[in-house]
């Protein structure tokens, strides 16, 4: 076992410093701030976009995370506007975000891939990560999707928001400020030893986490990394009031073409939890055979009176 893992071995069982009656001391917010002014772990994307010349480039952003997550999914890139990957997505809308495992080789050319003012095609002849053609058959022949990393275990394939807008004003020139850049998840790609730990819900992947660029007064600048632990589940209590949100949270991830409302929801609260989704689906059924695809509460009790008849 090398040092490092050693390391990593023994501070997994590190507990909590005991800071809690310390004072707390005010930081006064700097520029990335989330990263210079305090401590914020964030999974990262390593996103493939396409330049004017049809080259694929790699991009890794801390700041990618959900954004629209129910009827529109979609994702959230902030990036510098003129970092490769904010100009290849005015130019071409679209867009692969990759995750990827823990492994401490693959590190260092993360953090090279990031290093701004780099021209794809060099970044692109130093990287370890393997380029393939998406599976997906809209995207397969299409010049302006970018290619897939084949080491990554999940791919969110994307096209950029025409109509999203948001820019706030900036004293800084524009070029050097962040864009807010919503992209619309077209596919999830996963691995299928993933796509069974994903149904599974008992073992996650280690994805690593980074705590951003540091610098400190001896000059050193770095940026930091760490894998995490195995995810504990924690049990949601038991409460009346919850029932139906919870319901309602079930009900619509079983068909994107049918959703449930809230009201609807609540007129499922009897039904014992191990046949909630059997009845779900049923109820799912009935909409499609009437043409329904929102149900509502005056749908549900003409359901409800079906089957009492």
């Amino acid at each position: 076992m090398s040092f490092f893992n050693l390391f990593s071995a023994f501070d997994r069982f590190r507990r909590p410093a005991n800071t809690r009656d310390e004072a707390f001391h005010r930081v006064h917010p700097k520029d990335n701030f989330y990263q210079s002014s305090g401590f914020f772990p964030m999974p990262f994307a390593l996103v493939t976009t396409v330049n004017e010349h049809g080259i694929t480039s790699i991009g890794p952003h801390s700041l990618a995370f959900p954004f629209d997550i129910i009827e529109q999914p979609s994702m959230m890139l902030i990036s510098r506007a003129s970092s490769n990957t904010s100009v290849n997505l005015r130019r071409g809308s679209k867009a692969a975000l990759h995750f990827i495992e823990y492994k401490e080789s693959w590190l260092r050319p993360i953090v090279a891939l990031g290093y701004p003012g780099v021209e794809p095609e060099e970044k692109m002849k130093k990287s370890p990560f393997e380029m393939v053609r998406t599976p997906s058959a809209e995207y397969a022949q299409d010049a302006e999707f970018p290619l897939l990393m084949k080491d990554a275990f999940q791919v969110f394939e994307c096209e950029l928001d025409g109509e999203f807008q948001y820019k706030p004003g900036r004293e800084t020139d524009p070029a050097g400020c962040e864009e807010f850049l919503c992209l619309k998840v077209k596919n999830i790609l996963l691995k299928e030893t993933f796509h069974e730990r994903l149904m599974a819900q008992k073992e996650f992947p280690s994805i690593p986490l980074s705590y951003g660029f540091r610098h400190n007064e001896t000059g050193d600048r770095r940026f930091f990394f760490c894998s995490h632990n195995r995810p504990k589940p924690v049990a949601i209590p038991t409460a009346k009031g919850r029932e139906a949100h919870s319901i309602f949270y079930t009900a619509n991830k079983l068909d994107p073409e049918i959703r449930f409302e809230l009201e609807a929801c609540k007129l499922l609260t009897d039904v014992p939890k191990v046949l909630l989704t059997v009845a779900l689906k049923g109820i799912i059924r009935e909409a499609k055979k009437q043409g329904v695809t929102m149900i509502d509460a005056d749908f549900m009790r003409e359901v409800n009176a079906k089957r009492r008849a």
